[in-house]
């Protein structure tokens, strides 16, 4: 006789938040959400930041220009999360421009999601392969705005999506489109 139970396969999927040039502001959601991961890519400010951050089970940050007095973070992260590859770095340029140095680690890396900052413009688009992540910036600019963030959502090895996010948590772009 055979069993009546029908095996399925849950899909889990993975929400890492992408922040950036927080310089030392933080809002209050950022800890009260769940978020499998937490990427901040330079310019966290101080470390009040990093102790509020510290909540989150997976933290990875890299320095910023403006984080001379944190010197105990790297200035460049290569991680897998959901079996996805990511790199994260504060200064790339951009996803047409890369620095030297940042190129020969993309090129032996080869990550699916490059996460950068720095410019405060927020960026997600796809190239060669590679979703290029910058979620600008979470302190807000001018001071007083409302800042942008990004959320990477991972499903069976691979990013099923890319977010960002600003003004009050209204989706400002994605990818795919």
């Amino acid at each position: 006789m055979s069993d009546p139970r029908i095996e399925t396969k849950e899909v889990i999927e993975r929400r890492v938040l992408i922040i950036s040039d927080t310089h030392g502001t933080l809002p209050d959601w950022v800890s009260e959400r769940c978020f499998d991961a937490v990427l901040h890519a330079g310019d966290v400010g101080d470390e009040r930041v990093l102790s509020v951050l510290q909540g989150h089970e997976t933290l990875h940050v890299v320095r910023g220009n403006i984080d001379g007095a944190l010197l105990h973070l790297p200035e460049t992260l290569r991680i897998t999360i959901g079996g996805v590859r990511f790199f994260i770095v504060h200064n790339l340029t951009s996803p047409h421009r890369v620095t030297p140095g940042n190129a020969e680690i993309l090129a032996e890396w080869r990550p699916q999601v490059v996460v950068f900052g720095h410019t405060h413009r927020p960026l997600v688009c796809e190239q060669d392969g590679v979703v290029y992540v910058n979620p600008g910036t979470l302190a807000g600019e001018p001071a007083g705005e409302a800042g942008t963030y990004a959320v990477v959502a991972i499903r069976d090895g691979a990013v099923c999506r890319a977010e960002v996010y600003g003004d009050g948590h209204q989706l400002v772009s994605r990818w795919p489109q």
